[in-house]
């Protein structure tokens, strides 16, 4: 992926995605495909964000869909690594909230204004 970098390590008790470098269209599919191979092993999966550079509209619909993955497959998911590329674009594209989308019911939505996952 020009431009980033996805690791996948398989640790005991989840599976950990390291992402950094930039999350733009022009890296998306190849993300999609690796947030699918780390939901296939059926543990937990952490996407740690701490390495991330950039990021635009089509890297914030990639989280969204990585949740609804979750929530779907009954998954745990979580996204860490505080990173102000990912709070500033997702407070210009309006997504911090106080509470998730419908398919939300767990209450585990990364935008919720009461994590510190990506508000600043």
């Amino acid at each position: 992926m020009e431009g980033a970098q996805v690791k996948i390590s398989k640790k005991k008790d989840r599976t950990l995605v390291t992402f950094s470098g930039e999350m733009t269209i022009v890296n998306a599919g190849e993300f999609r495909k690796r947030l699918l191979e780390a939901f296939a092993t059926g543990k937990p999966v952490e996407v740690s964000l701490a390495g991330l550079t950039a990021i635009d509209v089509t890297g914030l619909q990639l989280l969204c869909s990585c949740h609804r993955t979750s929530v779907a497959r009954a998954i745990p998911c979580t996204v860490t690594g505080r990173n102000e590329a990912l709070a500033a674009t997702a407070e210009v594209a309006g997504l911090p909230r106080l509470k998730g989308c419908v398919q939300d019911v767990g209450g585990t939505c990364i935008w919720r204004l009461d994590t510190d996952k990506v508000t600043v």
